[in-house]
């Protein structure tokens, strides 16, 4: 009986279409595997497929049974006669369908393996370092609007999660950013030194959401653990989502998450899905540091935290983009702090645990000359946030401002362990070693700035800041044309290279420059600066009043200490009329504690503690005016800021012993400082007032004389030194 059942399932073809249906059903799955992610389906859709070709094999079964294929069509298989039935041509046709089925199997498993890009397979890998690389995300998000940014957004912000759990080590966002995508995966490992790699791709759908990630051994380049994450586009979600990928990742690197790791796991900074949004758009914008994305950046992070009040990390945001833009000079001062007190506060009653808002905080107490609280904020960031490369620089460039270079320099030099390729770190390190009296190490440092990204002003400002320190003003104005190639929104580089071109002599350049700069920020401090400036070095000083003026009354000043300009370039005019009560007064609201009884005299004040000492003499405050003198050179002898702050330093200790009647000191510290290749700004101290008692000595001239002989000669060598860049902005007349 079992005999003759099987062999009436043969002659009826039931085995034949069963096959043809399992080959089928295969491909199917395989076809879904492929379109599935293609298409943004749920993460159900796979099963629901499988779900389906499972009911319907008993069908097929119970179908090809009860059947049969016939010339008039399908019959059932008991109404047609045994002697004309035609299941044996049936069954070779069936034989055919299979074999083309099975080459066509073959045919889409080489193009899934070999063409298309193939699904990680989970291996168990044995890793024991806990250090990784997460790179960065690639969109596959078509047509969506920012999703380049949103997508850098998710990527930024896993990074940064998964730097704060604890024991693992984490290549920094800029690093990773900056990679060449030619390189292998090992070849990644030996440049970064990491044991693991995290890849992933970001797909935006309308409200769907799909991150695919996996995480890849460097040395074996064997898949550790991959995941796809199909999600509605919710900032739950997406917090969620973060979440479960850093836990996976710390649990197959065998990392401990710290007690504030997993707060951080469980965090929810914000339900307000656009809000989010925002915020990672801003954050990316931010990330650029140009004058356009800043303005780009403040305008989405204030948009995050107009949609959500309560956003703590969009306020710290916010902070940062404020701190680029006034570190840059698209903000004053007077923005800077009136902007960035409103968004530290927020975000730290907000969240208090949030490192990046101490470090902003540090910044603005800085800025408002609260030295220690400065620093007992920096040092609370670090302990926060030990790693972030943000903070470590900011902190870095602090110890550079209050003149302590030294600490700079291996703290940075430790945070580029982690963070190799980070433009920032190394030009904080380029200027701290410039600081240090190393200039020439900051050339070397710009070089490297532009090998790892040549449209990075960086590699150009550095250059030229440390020519224009080493007193090479053609080199230094070399370097400034380049930079505007690369940044041709940045006013205050066109403004200082307008100062630095009348410097040497290019007077039609200057023009062309001051030009620029006032179409792109007219009435910024900088800008300013710069043309009374140059007013002043072409005996124009009635025009270069009338700014300063203008300046003072409506309290602009910038980071570049544009103010203590002005106010020098008003009291040369009042030290003509005898008229100085005023201008005292304006020196003592700016610097008070150079008037107590014992001067305290900080690297903040010290510039208007200087600067007062002549109108103070001039008023016949002789007592005053020497307990100035007295204790700004005990400053100066104390910190030596020449050796920190270059040559313009250096003249303040001659200006300091000009004032005092110690005309030979004065002489010697010029000699020393024009031995020693001084260029940058000495018209500014030849036509100050604070050297006018050497006017008339010989040396003095002499020393004068050497200065302007050096200024042309190296106005030939600018004006006939090949420029490197898409337009030539040199004056061609001038040839």
């Amino acid at each position: 009986m079992t005999g003759s059942i099987i062999q009436e399932l043969k002659r009826r073809n039931v085995f034949r279409v069963a096959i043809v249906y399992i080959v089928v059903c295969w491909l199917l799955m395989q076809i879904g595997d492929v379109m599935f992610p293609a298409l943004l389906l749920p993460e159900w859709a796979p099963t629901l497929l499988i779900a389906f070709l499972i009911l319907g094999f008993p069908l097929v079964v119970v179908f090809a049974w009860a059947f049969e294929l016939t010339p008039d069509g399908v019959t059932r298989t008991s109404e047609v006669p045994e002697d004309q039935s035609i299941t044996a041509d049936t069954g070779r046709k069936i034989n055919y369908t299979i074999i083309a089925v099975l080459a066509l199997a073959v045919v889409l498993l080489l193009v899934k393996d070999v063409v298309l890009p193939q699904d990680p397979v989970p291996q168990t890998i044995e890793v024991s370092d806990h250090s990784i690389a997460v790179l960065p995300f690639k969109n596959q998000s078509a047509g969506a609007e920012n999703a380049e940014f949103f997508a850098g957004g998710l990527h930024d912000e896993l990074l940064t999660l998964l730097s704060r759990l604890g024991e693992l080590r984490v290549i920094s966002r800029t690093s990773v950013e900056r990679l060449d995508g030619e390189l292998t995966i090992p070849q990644i490992g030996n440049l970064l030194g990491v044991a693991t790699v995290l890849e992933g791709q970001v797909q935006r759908a309308g409200n769907r959401l799909r991150i695919n990630v996996q995480l890849i051994d460097t040395e074996a380049e064997g898949h550790i653990w991959a995941n796809t994450y199909d999600r509605e586009l919710t900032a739950e979600n997406v917090f969620d989502l973060q979440s479960d990928i850093a836990r996976t990742i710390a649990d197959a690197l065998h990392a401990e998450i710290s007690p504030a790791g997993e707060e951080l796991l469980d965090a929810v900074p914000t339900r307000n899905t656009e809000a989010l949004e925002q915020y990672l758009l801003g954050v990316q914008h931010w990330h650029r540091h140009s004058f356009g994305s800043l303005q780009s950046a403040i305008a989405y992070l204030t948009r995050a935290t107009e949609l959500d009040p309560q956003y703590a990390e969009a306020w710290v945001a916010l902070a940062s983009a404020y701190t680029s833009a006034y570190q840059t000079g698209a903000m004053t001062r007077n923005e800077y702090v009136r902007s960035t007190e409103k968004a530290v506060r927020k975000a730290l009653d907000l969240n208090p645990r949030l490192g990046p808002a101490h470090a902003q905080q540090a910044l603005l107490q800085w800025a408002l000359g609260d030295l220690s609280g400065a620093e007992a904020s920096f040092l609370q960031a670090l302990e926060l946030d030990p790693h972030d490369s943000t903070t470590i620089g900011e902190y870095a460039y602090f110890l550079r401002g209050e003149l302590r270079p030294e600490e700079a320099i291996p703290l940075l030099e430790k945070q580029l362990v982690d963070d190799p390729l980070s433009t920032e770190l190394l030009f904080q390190l380029g200027k701290a070693e410039m600081h240090a009296g190393r200039p020439e190490r900051f050339v070397e440092i710009a070089r490297r700035i532009r090998e790892i990204d040549p449209s990075t002003v960086h590699g150009y400002t550095g250059a030229m800041q440390a020519y224009l320190w080493m007193g090479r003003l053609d080199l230094g104005v070399e370097w400034f044309a380049r930079s505007l190639a690369i940044d041709p929104l940045d006013y205050e580089n066109w403004a200082h290279a307008a100062l630095t071109n009348e410097q040497l002599g290019a007077h039609e350049v200057a023009d062309r420059y001051m030009r620029r700069a006032e179409e792109i920020g007219p009435g910024r401090p900088s800008v300013l600066k710069c043309k009374a400036l140059i007013h002043l070095n072409r005996d124009e000083n009635e025009a270069a009043l009338n700014i300063a003026r203008y300046a003072l009354s409506n309290n602009l000043d910038d980071r570049w200490g544009s103010d203590l300009t002005f106010l020098r370039i008003v009291r040369d005019a009042a030290l003509d009329t005898g008229d100085v009560q005023e201008v005292i007064g304006l020196y003592r609201d700016r610097a008070p504690g150079a008037f107590a009884d014992k001067p305290e005299i900080t690297f903040d004040i010290v510039g208007y503690a200087v600067d007062v000492i002549l109108p103070l003499q001039y008023a016949g405050e002789d007592e005053i005016a020497q307990r100035i003198i007295d204790a700004s050179m005990a400053w100066y002898e104390r910190h030596n800021p020449a050796r920190i702050y270059g040559y313009d330093t250096f003249i303040m200790d001659a200006e300091l012993f000009a004032l005092n009647g110690q005309e030979d000191l004065a002489i010697e510290r010029l000699r020393n400082a024009v031995d020693s290749g001084w260029t940058m700004n000495w018209q500014a101290f030849a036509l100050g007032r604070n050297l006018e008692s050497l006017e008339q000595n010989p040396e003095y001239r002499n020393l004068i004389a050497r200065l302007e002989s050096r200024t042309n000669e190296y106005l030939d060598n600018w004006l006939s030194a090949p420029y490197v860049g898409e337009t030539d902005l040199r004056d061609q007349s001038a040839k």
